[in-house]
């Protein structure tokens, strides 16, 4: 078969990407690995209240990227996030918030277009201007654009030629479990940051009435050492936080999933072939947030193929969200050094201030920021590599 655009892989970013082709009137195709999208979700399932994130909710992309997050129900609305550091302090930021379904998300926005479930693309070839995309069961589809929403590590990517893992620093394997939890509290997130989540965090986040989900990531260099992302997951519920858990009961069971948190970590766009999503790097490495920003780069892939300039995308695509996950690696390079040093970070801990954590842990630029980029120049030509490939603005 034949069309303009291949979007592979129907995650929030190619879902978005089909819904703005369909909106645009470009002839387009999704092709998904899973017979159902997002079931089940390794996710938090969290969104920031666009108000409270205005230095990128306001970039055009973004803004669309929330105008179709609006479509579905909110499930849960939430006031605040707590993060604790054990033996160390508490903070209570005040990041408003809610929760959606990723399955109900991705099922909205790809209703009025044409899709296939249940294959992978196992092949990817060029021929003229054009690529051929085969699945697995031997579908081959034809289109001038490929839209490599496949999450990380990337089949089509791989397909290309191109590297396709990062680091063990810069990856973290994330478990999430459907939890009853009838003493959570319904208005708050809960982080909670130990050695035992080292590099990453553990997280409470009340769903739909007494769900919540309850997961862990770490950062995969940690796990090479011995850590185990399950066993920390068990951990964290045993140790039952203000008994947050007391009386859980498992709704559904861990899944896990690769989190590339390094930030734009490779080129987002090769001869036709663009990348949005964990494909590219769409992930706050300070937050973990990837909804909003893999969507945002979805439908701006989805725009330069209308547009017939697929080279246009690495610009918009860095100027509207890469520089944003590029102010949260630098603020990665602190947690990174906190982990390292953890008793150092106890202590510190008490010298943080919770209006500073806030626009931490939202990704804003701060005093904090500059003296970290400062800290980063005077040792980039040093022993210590810089994080992330491609996590930069493009040529």
């Amino acid at each position: 078969m034949r069309s303009r655009v291949v979007v592979v892989g129907l995650g929030p970013a190619g879902a978005a990407a089909l819904r703005r082709l369909n909106e645009l009137g470009v002839p387009s195709v999704g092709v998904e690995r899973k017979v159902n999208p997002e079931s089940p979700p390794v996710c938090g399932e969290f969104l920031p209240e666009p108000d409270a994130v205005k230095f990128i909710s306001s970039k055009p992309s973004v803004s669309k990227a929330f105008s179709y997050i609006s479509l579905v129900k909110r499930r849960n609305s939430v006031s605040a996030v707590r993060l604790e550091f054990e033996g160390g302090k508490g903070f209570t930021l005040r990041v408003p918030g809610f929760t959606i379904s990723r399955a109900e998300l991705v099922n909205k926005l790809i209703e009025s277009s044409e899709y296939y479930l249940g294959e992978d693309v196992v092949g990817l070839r060029r021929v003229g201007s054009e690529y051929v995309v085969k699945t697995r069961r031997g579908r081959e589809i034809t289109a001038k654009y490929v839209i490599a929403c496949d999450g990380y590590p990337s089949a089509i990517r791989s397909l290309l030629g191109e590297t396709a893992l990062l680091p063990p620093g810069d990856v973290a394997p994330a478990v999430n479990a459907k939890v009853e939890t009838p003493h959570m509290k319904k208005d708050l997130v809960y982080m909670y940051a130990s050695p035992e989540t080292a590099g990453g965090y553990a997280w409470v986040i009340p769903f739909e009435g007494d769900v919540s989900n309850v997961g862990v990531g770490l950062r995969l260099s940690y796990v090479k050492k011995g850590l185990s992302p399950v066993k920390a997951l068990e951990r964290f519920i045993e140790r039952n936080p203000h008994g947050y858990l007391t009386g859980f009961k498992i709704i559904e069971p861990p899944k896990g999933r690769w989190v590339p948190v390094a930030g734009f970590y490779a080129e987002p766009e090769k001869d036709g072939v663009m990348f949005a999503g964990d494909s590219l790097g769409a992930v706050n490495p300070i937050n973990g947030g990837g909804i909003f920003p893999a969507m945002a780069l979805g439908i701006l892939a989805a725009e330069a193929a209308w547009l017939d300039s697929p080279h246009a995308y690495p610009v918009r695509a860095w100027s509207e969200v890469g520089s944003i996950l590029e102010v949260g690696r630098v603020y990665r390079k602190l947690v990174d050094f906190l982990y390292s040093n953890w008793r150092f970070a106890v202590k510190l801990s008490y010298f943080f201030s919770e209006s500073m954590l806030t626009k931490v842990i939202k990704g804003e630029k701060t005093a904090l920021l500059h003296l970290l980029r400062l800290l980063e120049r005077g040792t980039r030509n040093g022993y210590r590599r810089r994080t992330g490939l491609i996590s930069r603005r493009p040529r």
